[in-house]
């Protein structure tokens, strides 16, 4: 059976507050104000009458929402690059013409942290920067994919549970769990290299990957 294969990106900020993006930064701005983070900010923003600070929440929110644009299955594709069984299958293949390996990973555990910030200006002037803490963390189970010629070109089985996690200045503002099959997770295109460094979005810190079965342990 053929998997359809996603038309775009699961983000994190899709996942965390769903698909319409007017939605998403109404529900992120609404838990700012909830958690009162602009309040925590300093004598400044704490001066604000209750429209600024309104509107200091929905530029936060605004701005926020764009930092969250990371394509989760690109992360998973990151912390994958670090197993040696992928590597080693790759550095096989790369040296043989046209050749493939299927290669499956026991049940392991992925772990990527950001730390996006937010300057927040008053008149034009800086009176603040929010910042947020994003946490994803994926437990992949019976992973089988093909590696051809040093790439990553398939992945052909495998389930998720998804973490997410989104906090501003120490206050939680989002949290959510979903099972996901990988297959409609990550998007290859025409292939994934793991031979060398992949390029990491850019308010990515982190990708830490913590060590599950012997088999496919990460280098």
């Amino acid at each position: 059976m053929t998997t359809a294969i996603p038309t775009q990106p699961l983000t994190a900020a899709m996942f965390l507050f769903g698909d319409i993006e007017k939605d998403r930064v109404s529900a992120l701005a609404h838990s700012l104000s909830e958690q009162d983070v602009v309040g925590t900010l300093g004598e400044g923003l704490g001066k604000l009458s209750r429209a600024g600070r309104h509107a200091a929440n929905d530029q936060v929110a605004a701005v926020t929402q764009g930092l969250l644009d990371l394509d989760l299955g690109g992360l998973v594709i990151a912390g994958w690059g670090k197993y040696a069984d992928l590597t080693a299958a790759a550095k096989r293949t790369f040296a043989t013409t046209d050749s493939s390996e299927i290669v499956e990973l026991a049940t392991h555990t992925i772990t990527s942290t950001h730390h996006p910030s937010v300057e927040l200006l008053v008149n034009d002037a800086h009176v603040a920067t929010v910042h947020f803490e994003l946490s994803v963390k994926f437990v992949v189970r019976a992973l089988v994919a093909t590696v051809q010629h040093g790439r990553l070109v398939a992945v052909h089985s495998g389930d998720c549970d998804v973490i997410a996690t989104l906090a501003a200045e120490g206050r939680q503002l989002a949290r959510r769990e979903r099972h996901i099959k990988v297959p409609l997770l990550v998007r290859l295109g025409g292939g994934i290299p793991l031979l060398h460094d992949i390029e990491a979005a850019p308010t990515s810190v982190s990708v830490e990957l913590e060590k599950g079965e012997p088999s496919g342990r990460p280098d």
